[in-house]
């Protein structure tokens, strides 16, 4: 039998808390009551069937791993008060976006705190998810295998040796959902243009975008391949690409992507 009364704590509960936590319990790797949460009006308003409660001491101290949660912005508020019972015996999982273990640790009582660092995606709910993660300095081997583990009842996980990296895990991954909706938006709203009705714009270019991620995780081979195959010379795919060219959306994609790196940096107090 575990020493701990809990599996996971969860210290935060907005969206993507949330989605991790239903995820855990509906794939059946947690059982609601190994997850205990600090209240919120997030959890009253949505409320999960975990165990919730203000004790802070139980939810850190008698949980194998704490989630932290919270916004970045607060979380200098947040450690102040989780401070007085975080112990080197706790593992914290950090899914603050752009906030360094290094810094996580130093709030919470000083490097040897073990902090282990976690950016999944919205996905994650549908157990279609990848996420990235590192370990700080003190988290050992095994505190990163564990948190793998947990994520990929969510998806998949790639684990990155360079803390550094994680900035970028959340301007492609973190953030990425968004850009594809965004991309469907627009694709829908061509072919609205074009005479469809929108409910069937949305089907066609969301299930052509899905299917076509499909292939890209099957078949193994590289997005400029599976493009070039898609194109005819005069066909409709590359008239399409042409315009795309010529309105530099591949310059303004990428720039995107470096916006949200950017702004990770930002919001983590320059990493």
């Amino acid at each position: 039998m575990s020493e701990h009364q809990y599996a996971l704590g969860v210290i935060g509960s907005g969206h993507i808390a949330c989605i991790i936590v239903k995820r855990l319990i509906d794939s059946g790797y947690l059982a609601a009551d190994r997850i205990a949460m600090f209240p919120s009006r997030n959890l009253t308003a949505h409320p999960l069937p975990t165990v919730i409660t203000e004790d802070l001491r139980a939810i850190i101290q008698e949980s194998k791993q704490v989630m932290l949660a919270v916004t970045p912005q607060k979380f200098g508020d947040v450690a102040a008060t989780l401070k007085p019972f975080a112990t080197t015996d706790d593992v914290f999982v950090s899914v603050m976006a752009g906030v360094s273990t290094q810094r996580v640790a130093q709030e919470l009582g000083g490097p040897q705190m073990r902090v282990v660092r976690a950016m999944p995606n919205l996905p994650f709910g549908l157990g279609r998810g990848v996420t990235g993660i590192c370990r700080g300095t003190a988290a050992t081997r095994d505190d990163l295998e564990e948190t793998r583990h947990l994520f990929n009842a969510g998806g998949v996980s790639v684990v990155l040796d360079d803390e550094a990296l994680m900035d970028a895990v959340t301007a492609v991954a973190g953030s990425g959902p968004a850009y594809f909706y965004y991309f469907v938006e627009m694709m829908m709203a061509g072919g609205v243009a074009a005479g469809l009705k929108p409910e069937d714009a949305q089907t066609l270019a969301a299930h052509a975008c899905v299917g076509a991620g499909a292939m890209l995780l099957e078949q193994g081979a590289s997005p400029r391949e599976l493009r070039e195959a898609v194109m005819s010379p005069g066909g409709t795919t590359e008239a399409a690409m042409k315009k795309l060219e010529d309105s530099a959306v591949a310059d303004h994609v990428r720039d995107a992507v470096l916006a949200a790196f950017e702004r990770g940096r930002v919001l983590g107090g320059g990493g």
